[in-house]
């Protein structure tokens, strides 16, 4: 694709099209280019160095980064090292974040090649070959370099506030406001000027609950100072409505139980930030509320996770109020209670499951499986019966915890295949996406407020079928469905 400069303000998405990772939303105003997050290429089978953008690193402005998460900040290095000189726009907490994910990624690289360094794998199609070391396109201090590009009044914070307009070109003011999907996250209020002419677009991806209170983020923002125009959706969840918490708080406490009584392991695996947090405020409550046996304890093997509450904790004012109110009794908190035991190395967690007969809970890193120190864990645990594995979230097709989910008699490690013999269960409701009445409920309170229905709804973040499905919802709720439309990759949307 071959990206034309035309003089109508337009926008483009290059990665989230009909698929949910890989949001890179640009947007064109006559000679300007910017992007919205620079996730382009996230979990893609493609290496991140053969990836290529349709224009130059060097000719786009601006990048504004509406979260943290991989997949939305996943390019944003090699971006930088192409020639990108612009800025980096954010929340503080999200540039902290964003610093943080890139940082664990250059460790956690170090580390496992130290460990793999002359291995072989010993089953699987690639038996007898060594294993590969993971390569990094960037830096430290690359990293280092990348962050001077958010603009900053010191070093202890680089960002802009929620609700502080800022002037990204002569052509686009921007402010971001409270998305409540996690910490810092926010939505996108961009301000187009072009030869007299303005449009108001609010991009809304990843948007958070508003029907269902986080006990740790604070619901989304409602209210903006213009009218919207146009309006960028997910279309994570599709038409599908998300379980009652009290329903997936059951299945928690149910899983405690049977792996107590089994005298087996429960292993959570989860995603470091926010997934792992919302489970430690779960099992608080659950633990307070006599819900699960005394001697029961959880060990949680997620240093990234650890870190991560350091800068939400850094950012405490802009956590829900009970939250704040929670987290500032020090040893009884969500994040701190005699029940719950930090692990800072793998070696505590792997040595703990060799060797103890007693039952307890593990949770650790990364949510499908994939990745990260609950790889090591699962291939330790899986094999036996008495063991119950708790998915948290979404998985991806292909990965180790659909193929759990789906009771794969034997799943491939590096050292090997593993009998998969646990109980494998799901737990739903603890997604920090809006579901589609949440969705549907916010762009209502925003078209009714305004007084008038937007020009646009544009979908994307969604696999095919979620995103059809979450067009059809909004057209059977009252929406134009002349103005409702599935982003296509790559294709020019003139405003």
């Amino acid at each position: 694709m071959v990206i034309v400069k035309k003089s109508n303000p337009s926008i483009f998405e290059l990665g989230a099209a009909r698929q949910v990772t890989g949001s890179t939303l640009l947007i064109r105003i006559g000679d300007e280019s910017h992007f919205v997050d620079c996730g382009i290429g996230a979990f893609s089978k493609i290496p991140i160095e053969q990836l290529v953008l349709p224009l130059k690193p060097e000719d786009i402005t601006s990048v504004i980064v509406s979260h943290a998460h991989t997949d939305h900040i996943f390019f944003s290095p090699l971006l930088y090292k192409q020639g990108f000189h612009g800025k980096f726009y954010s929340t503080p907490a999200t540039s902290d974040l964003f610093k943080l994910q890139f940082r664990q990624d250059l460790s956690s690289a170090f580390l496992y090649n130290r460990a793999i360094k002359g291995k072989r794998f010993t089953d699987g199609p690639n038996k007898g070959q060594y294993i590969p070391f993971k390569r990094l396109p960037y830096t430290s201090q690359d990293l280092k370099d990348m962050m001077g590009l958010f603009p900053s009044g010191n070093d202890e914070k680089r960002g802009i506030d929620y609700g502080e307009p800022f002037q990204a070109s002569e052509g686009l003011k921007a402010t971001l406001f409270e998305a409540g999907h996690i910490p810092g996250s926010a939505q996108i209020l961009l301000e187009i000027k072009k030869d007299g002419k303005k449009i108001n677009i609010l991009n809304a991806c990843d948007l958070g609950r508003t029907d269902y209170d986080t006990p740790i983020v604070r619901s989304p923002q409602k209210d903006f100072p213009v009218d919207i125009d146009y309006v960028v959706i997910e279309a994570t969840y599709g038409d599908r409505t998300h379980a009652p918490i009290e329903a997936s708080l059951k299945t928690l406490e149910q899983s405690v139980l049977d792996a107590d009584k089994n005298r087996g392991k429960l292993v959570m695996p989860a995603f470091s930030m926010m997934r792992t947090h919302l489970l430690w405020s779960f099992l608080y409550d659950l633990t307070r509320q006599g819900r699960v046996p005394d001697d029961f304890m959880f060990y949680s093997s997620s240093p990234s996770a650890d870190d991560f509450t350091r800068v939400m904790l850094k950012y405490i004012g802009e956590m829900d109020q009970r939250a704040q109110k929670n987290l500032s009794k020090k040893g009884d908190n969500y994040f701190d209670f005699e029940k719950l035991v930090h692990h800072e190395k793998s070696g505590e967690t792997l040595d703990l499951i060799e060797s103890s007969k007693d039952p307890f809970g593990i949770i650790a890193a990364s949510g499908m499986c994939d990745h990260g120190r609950v790889v090591s864990i699962l291939e330790r645990t899986i094999y036996d019966p008495k063991n119950i594995v708790l998915l948290t979230g979404y998985c991806s097709p292909g990965t180790r915890g659909d193929l759990m989910m789906k009771k794969t008699p034997k799943i491939l490690f590096e050292s090997g295949y593993v009998d998969l013999r646990a109980d494998v269960r799901k737990m739903g409701g603890l997604s920090g996406h809006a579901d589609v009445n949440e969705i549907t409920s916010h762009l209502k309170y925003i078209s009714k407020r305004q007084g008038k229905d937007f020009k646009g709804i544009f979908i994307k973040h969604g696999e095919s079928e979620q995103c059809d499905g979450l067009k059809n919802a909004l057209i059977r709720s009252g929406f134009d469905k002349d103005k409702v439309y599935v982003m296509e990759k790559g294709k020019e949307y003139v405003l």
